[in-house]
């Protein structure tokens, strides 16, 4: 063994007859047609290569047999053409990108979308012969400089060297360009103008509109204009056509889609409508800290920061962008575009601005949300329910494309935080939200406003969401809805349990006044229970008093057997059995004590101020008008009814009892000014109630239609979509004014119908509907054309 180690090499190279690499005219086709697979990705890399050459517009033409990508750009000069491009796999772009700052990369285009230096042997893969033509922004003036190359030189022998085939170059006065395309508005003066011709595909219609809806994810479709790069197709021969779709829609009465159209600009969606329908998140790195907003039909949740433990992310420019699609923001989708929003994609990497595909396809599962979705079916998001994006900048030795092109990204330290930043501050924040707020309520993904959250058990979920959140001492809250979170009616059966979220929310956010509301609410509650405790008793002593007496008249007369009908309210109050009228009394007088109570204790809290703040009484008479308001349902309806009133909620047909309702009571209670009609066409909707709170709805409904001098108010009862009731009421009175708030019609106070109105009655109606998971919004219409309001009662609260 020592005797072999100490022998010496026969031949030692020296720089003259050292060995080197030789490269075969075989590279063209493995770096060309071979690694770039799909036509569509060898468009990209053209695209992107306009892109990175800050281009503004980029022009894509095709005939017959040519395909044409024109831009605008920096374009290159006789130097740039010898010394870069024709040097293969060298990326000028490669080493400008290590001497860059990666904040604000995108806007200012800092980074470039491809850097590997062989984009431009895309073109092999769509036909034999290339035409390039090139003047640099800054010889404006000076010639074209123009190269020829014809690949199908490089397939004749791989034996034969890669420089030894021959690159036609000449100079030329100005840019040659299809008259088409001239036409459409193409006036390059400096960029770059690649010609490719005897195309290995014929581009049909559909494959060019494949394409087009492609590029309207490649260069961004949410909406963010920062880099102003628009793309124009040019398609002479599908022009015909594109008249064809556009006349068939105008027939129509509508706007043709943008998918169906091939000649013009590629338009990016824009999610501003999908911002005011449904829920998403952003979640940005920045300065040290993580921060993440909700947002909630155009309405801000909560903002929150903390520390950020992704430092590979740090300086990349990170944001994820996360939408969740619910039924309303689906059917807005696939208005807008087209499609299903699950064969557009769902949440799509953007590094330096451009798209890695295939990340966000479908059924590509990169960030694995449905592998995870897998093990909680009713607990996790996945994404056929969401749509988005994530931004990254930075170099290719953290996010580097693999050579492919469509195979995303390579595996790197940057990479793995980048999917796990995503999925614990994006996705699951957004889930944590979405899962206990909107799914508990089926009706409220079918709706566009936030009607069904703000009804009391709707904030409730919503508080109980953000505290959860919250509860970590990491976790900084900057912000939160006082519109969703805040304090709820004392009489709502969630008030108990929200405190508790609420005083979480107001440490957390150190709100010193909402502090204060929650120690004055909790003796307030205190003190109801209270009053309502003597109430009860007061009532039972009055009710077994008032049965002795019938007790005693009852024995001195013959019993009366009394018929039986199958409606929910008698025809007369003649033939009331003496329970009913024990119940009746009961009712009236457990209603009555407590209002006596309630006065007492405003008195009492109020006898050593001088000034009592607006609000302070505003919620003591509203809890004496609803308590009054339900005296006055007892004895307009209660005598008539068939049910018993010796609990306060009843289980039965809800649709049924509206209509007949409206038929036998309110009818006949109200104004001969004023005609009221009811249409019930719902099988049957089976539900446990307080029938003297539906009875303060529908007659507070008919009192707004009766103080909006209406002379016809009507109720439309119809099943909704998965279960459940809906009531649109429309009347024809004045309307709603243009001064009104609309947002506010139904808060505590705010009125619409001043100087009658006490802005109590809409409060009532939203409150009670709310406890028995309903909500009430008010349809846009035109001044004084009437007024509507949709009703939704989901099965889901029994």
């Amino acid at each position: 063994m020592a005797e072999t180690e100490n022998k010496k090499p026969n031949k030692v190279s020296t720089d003259e007859d050292a060995l080197h690499f030789d490269v075969s005219t075989g590279l063209k086709r493995v770096l060309g047609r071979e690694l770039i697979t799909d036509d569509e990705v060898a468009i990209f890399e053209l695209v992107k290569n306009s892109f990175d050459a800050q281009a503004s517009t980029v022009y894509l033409y095709f005939s017959s047999n040519t395909i044409v990508v024109a831009d605008n750009g920096n374009g290159m000069s006789y130097n740039d053409l010898k010394d870069k491009w024709l040097f293969v796999a060298y990326s000028a772009k490669r080493e400008s990108n290590k001497l860059k700052d990666y904040r604000d990369v995108v806007a200012q285009r800092r980074h470039y979308a491809g850097s590997k230096g062989i984009g431009r042997f895309s073109s092999d893969r769509l036909g034999e012969t290339l035409i390039l033509q090139s003047r640099s922004k800054s010889t404006s003036s000076g010639a074209v400089s123009k190269l020829r190359v014809d690949w199908e030189k490089f397939e004749k022998n791989d034996k034969e060297h890669f420089e030894s085939i021959p690159v036609d170059y000449l100079e030329q006065k100005n840019f040659e360009l299809p008259e088409a395309l001239i036409k459409s508005g193409a006036a390059i003066k400096h960029g770059t103008v690649i010609e490719i011709s005897k195309l290995h595909q014929d581009w049909t219609r559909e494959s060019i509109l494949s394409l087009k809806a492609s590029l309207a994810k490649l260069i961004n479709p949410f909406g963010d204009f920062v880099d102003r790069f628009n793309i124009v197709i040019v398609a002479p021969n599908e022009i015909a056509k594109d008249k064809s779709v556009k006349a068939e829609a105008a027939k129509r009465k509508e706007a043709p889609y943008e998918k169906d159209i091939v000649n013009g600009p590629v338009g990016n969606f824009i999610f501003s409508d999908l911002r005011e329908k449904t829920t998403f998140i952003v979640t940005e790195i920045e300065d040290g800290f993580i921060n993440t907003t909700l947002t909630d039909r155009g309405e801000v949740v909560y903002k929150v920061r903390e520390p950020n433990k992704y430092h590979r992310l740090e300086s990349a420019g990170f944001r994820c962008e996360i939408f969740y699609l619910n039924q309303s923001a689906k059917i807005t989708f696939t208005r807008r575009v087209g499609l299903p929003s699950v064969q557009f994609g769902s949440v799509f990497l953007f590094r330096n601005g451009f798209r890695v595909y295939p990340i966000g396809e479908d059924g590509d599962d990169w960030f694995a949300f449905d592998r995870r979705k897998q093990q909680g079916y009713a607990r996790f998001l996945g994404t056929r329910e969401i749509i988005g994006k994530v931004d990254v900048s930075g170099a290719d030795e953290d996010f580097q494309e693999a050579s492919s092109r469509n195979q995303g990204l390579i595996e790197t330290p940057a990479v793995r935080q980048l999917k796990k930043a995503v999925m614990d501050h994006g996705l699951k924040r957004l889930e944590k939200y979405v899962v206990p707020v909107s799914w508990k309520d089926d009706v409220d993904g079918e709706t566009e406003d936030l009607s069904r959250l703000l009804t009391d058990p709707g904030r409730a979920r919503v508080s109980a969401a953000v505290a959860n959140l919250v509860d970590n001492d990491q976790v900084e809250l900057l912000e939160y809805s006082k519109r969703l979170i805040g304090l709820l009616n004392i009489r709502s059966s969630e008030f108990e349990s929200s405190i508790i979220s609420l005083r979480m929310i107001a440490e957390k956010s150190g709100d010193k006044i909402l502090l204060g509301k929650l120690d004055l609410a909790e003796r307030k509650f205190e003190e109801l229970k209270k009053s309502e405790s003597e109430a009860v008793k007061v009532a039972e002593r009055e009710r077994a008093a008032a049965a002795a007496a019938m007790a005693r008249a009852d024995a001195a007369e013959e019993a009366v057997e009394i018929e039986k009908s199958r409606s929910y309210f008698l025809e007369s109050a003649v033939t009331v059995e003496t329970s009913t009228i024990l119940n009746l009394h009961h009712q009236v007088t457990l209603y009555a004590v407590d209002l006596a109570q309630q006065i007492e204790n405003f008195l009492a809290t109020t006898e050593d101020k001088k000034v009592v703040a607006r609000s302070e009484v505003l919620a003591a008479m509203e809890q004496m008008a609803y308590l009054n308001r339900k005296i006055l349902a007892i004895t307009r309806f209660a005598a008539r009814a068939k049910f018993k009133l010796d609990s306060e909620k009843i289980e039965t047909d809800l649709a049924a009892f509206v209509a007949e309702y409206i038929d036998s009571i309110a009818k006949t209670a109200g104004s001969a000014r004023t005609r009221i009609e009811v249409s019930n066409d719902h099988p049957s909707f089976r539900l446990k109630f307080n029938p003297i709170d539906v009875s303060i709805v529908i007659d507070n409904l008919v009192s707004n239609a009766r103080k909006a001098r209406a002379s016809r108010v009507k109720f439309d009862l119809t099943a909704l979509d998965k279960g459940g009731l809906q009531i649109r009421v429309s009347d024809n009175g004045v309307g709603i004014s243009k001064a009104v708030d609309r947002s506010r019609i139904f808060e505590m106070g705010y009125t619409a119908t001043r100087p009658k109105g006490s802005g109590l009655g809409l409060y009532h109606v939203r409150q009670v509907l709310g406890e028995i998971g309903g909500s009430i919004e008010l349809l846009d219409s035109k001044e004084d054309s009437g007024t509507t309001f949709l009703v939704k009662i989901s099965e889901g609260k029994k």
